[in-house]
Parts: C-alpha cells; structure tokens; sequence
C-alpha cells in the first residue's frame, strides 16, 4: 500500500496552460526518461504521471514544473529530430495516403513524421469516414473486414503497407521512396 504516487495538474483558470514534468528520482520507476509537455485546459485537473515505489526505497524525487500560458498559435509535439529525410522536390510530388484509427498512438507518431519532414499526404480515420474505409478495402482486396486491422495502413503511389507495428518500421518504408 501507498506503492503509488500519483502527480496532477489541475488548472484552476479559464484559459489553458502548458505545462512542463519532469521527475528525477532513483526510488520509482517510470522516472525523468520521458518528461511530460501536455496542455492543460481551463478548470481543469489532469493525471500526468504515475511512479511506483521501488521495495525498499524511501520515496524521495525532485520535480522540476515549468507552466505557461498558451498562445492560440502554439503547438505541443515531440519532434523526431533523429529522423529527417534529405528529399528532392520531384519525390515530395509523390500521393501519399495515411489511413488511422481513433486513438492511435503509432497513427500520430507517422503524421507528426509526415509532417516534420515536409512530405504532402492525406489522411482519413477509417473508423469515421465510410468513403475512405470503402477505398481502402477495394485496394486491399483479399481482406473481408479491416476491423480487426493494425493501423496506420500507408500507401506511396501504388505500394500499400499494413502491419506497420513500429515507428523504425515506418521510418524505413518512407526511406524506401523518398531518399
């Protein structure tokens, strides 16, 4: 019991904050590896990170907390800064397709890689836009449902590729066409 520590925000404003975590420490796990940048809203209160005691340990940990106001033209992202495609301006011309799921976390992580290195593509929810859904399962015609499909399912020109299950795997399917 107690082997938990839970950190919030809560923002007792109307207007959302930004806000900066990170905890360093030797007595939990999940530590000061992945700080957290998140976006608060107005009265608000939001989880940000949960440690678990190691056996044996104190507890002791030293936060550091940096909050902002948000500009409406400011944007949160983790960038991918070991990752940048040296494209030529013929290949950016290529149609690149993105199909994703709700709450897809390697889904964001692919756009946010898209975006970061300038490459135009569209992108469409299959679980919201039927048309798309309807597209897709015409280009892969062997499958009866996508239902059950790992997303995000890529397309570069005529090549699709499915059951990209990591971010290294995507990155290396963008090289394939655009170095």
């Amino acid at each position: 019991m107690g082997k938990r520590l839970q950190l919030f925000a809560k923002n007792t404003d109307s207007i959302p904050y930004a806000i900066f975590l990170r905890v360093i420490t030797q007595d939990y796990r999940r530590t000061s590896k992945r700080p957290i940048m998140k976006e608060i809203p107005g009265n608000s209160t939001q989880l940000l990170k949960t440690l678990i005691l190691l056996d044996g340990k104190e507890g002791n940990y030293t936060p550091t907390f940096i909050v902002n106001e948000v500009s409406t033209n400011l944007t949160m992202r983790k960038t991918h800064k070991d990752f940048n495609l040296k494209i030529s301006k013929a290949k950016l011309e290529k149609s690149v397709v993105i199909y994703k799921s709700t709450n897809c976390d390697l889904c964001d992580t692919a756009i946010t890689i898209l975006e970061e290195n300038s490459i135009i593509f569209k992108s469409y929810d299959i679980k919201i836009d039927k048309k798309a859904y309807n597209a897709l399962k015409d280009d892969l015609k062997n499958l009866e449902s996508l239902d059950n499909h790992t997303y995000p399912i890529l397309k570069i020109e005529e090549d699709i590729y499915t059951n990209i299950e990591t971010r290294e795997q995507f990155i290396e399917i963008l090289k394939l066409h655009f170095e």
